[in-house]
């Protein structure tokens, strides 16, 4: 490898503003390539980069100067790309949901054991926010005694423009699902993440506000049950006024704490107190993905530098694709569905 790490990007669209400025600004890091089917959008992208481009992604990753590949394409193509960068001997790091299916994300489980000289690592950023990692070391540490359960709640607002503009969003066969699979993602990684492995869920979903204008659903409701038995509870929808902050409770048996947006909050006696701030985002984007991705995208050039395990690796990005899927079944066949493991 060269002495910088060479990087390339496919997809030039809205999440790339949390990629390349991070690249660019990354010390040991260099963009190589940015691919985008729309030549406009990949050569402007270039332009201001300073970086090659093209239009085909089997193109950029076959290049010798590119040693990493960033993944930012419709959820589709995520499992498709990353095995292809494995076995080009390329390092890649898929934007969620790893992939839109469990057969293709447990292949690409496969895959990257067979190379574990490469990384393969997927973008749960959340993770990375003070207000998470303050609220895991509490609940590791047990000083507040055991975990009892959790509840969740994402509601957004998402407008018939938002997937008519996209070309893929909305669509089962592109999308893989909706609210729950694209915006309440993070939020069912952070439900495993905290409280621990989850053995089943009962769910429903829906399509209320955009019927006829989506296939996947708008709205979902789960009760889910640990591996401990503690329950957990989660409510999402993209029909409210706006992009509310997203809440996530975990009740531990000395004290119940909240994560508000990016803030961690005490509940004492039913009011929320501040315990750690948030940060703001440091890239383009929208200020509800939080500040994580600038942290995430470093810490997998740390990794690949120094050959050191990732943190959010194929096998840790598979939890939230497998309860998604889980409330999908549930709400098909109406009835519990206990999740896949591995």
């Amino acid at each position: 490898m060269a002495s910088n790490i060479r990087a390339g990007v496919i997809g030039a669209g809205t999440i790339s503003g949390a990629h390349l400025p991070v690249l660019s600004a990354l010390n040991g890091v260099e963009i190589a390539c940015i691919c985008d089917i729309r030549p406009e959008r990949a050569q402007a992208a270039a332009e201001k980069y300073g970086c090659a481009w093209t239009t085909g992604w089997q193109e950029l990753i076959a290049r010798e100067d590119v040693d990493s590949v960033h993944i930012l394409t419709p959820h589709y193509l995520h499992a498709r790309m990353a095995i292809a960068c494995l076995e080009a001997g390329k390092h890649a790091l898929t934007e969620k949901p790893m992939a839109s299916e469990l057969a293709d994300a447990r292949r690409m489980i496969a895959v990257s054991r067979a190379y574990p000289q490469l990384k393969l690592g997927v973008i749960f950023q959340n993770r990375y926010n003070p207000a998470t990692r303050a609220l895991k070391a509490i609940v590791d540490s047990g000083e507040q005694g055991a975990f009892l359960g959790a509840r969740a709640e994402v509601t957004w607002r998402r407008e018939a423009p938002y997937y008519r503009e996209s070309g893929w969003r909305g669509a089962w066969a592109t999308e893989g699902g909706g609210a729950l699979i694209n915006q309440a993602i993070h939020t069912l990684d952070l439900l495993s993440y905290l409280g621990g492995p989850i053995a089943r869920v009962k769910g429903h979903v829906d399509t209320i506000g955009l019927q006829g204008v989506i296939e996947v659903e708008d709205n979902a409701c789960a009760v889910i049950e640990y591996a401990g038995g503690q329950r957990g509870v989660l409510h999402v929808s993209t029909n409210y006024v706006m992009d509310a902050p997203i809440l996530l409770e975990i009740a531990l048996e000395k004290a119940t704490y909240q994560i508000l947006g990016d803030k961690l909050m005490r509940v004492d006696q039913g009011v929320p107190i501040q315990v750690e701030g948030g940060i703001a985002p440091t890239v383009q984007g929208k200020a509800y993905w939080g500040g994580g991705h600038a942290a995430q995208i470093a810490d997998f050039y740390d990794c690949v530098r120094e050959n050191k395990p990732l943190a959010i690796d194929a096998s840790e990005g598979y939890p939230a694709l497998n309860l998604v899927k889980a409330v999908y079944a549930s709400s098909a066949r109406n009835e519990w569905v206990s999740l896949n493991t591995l």
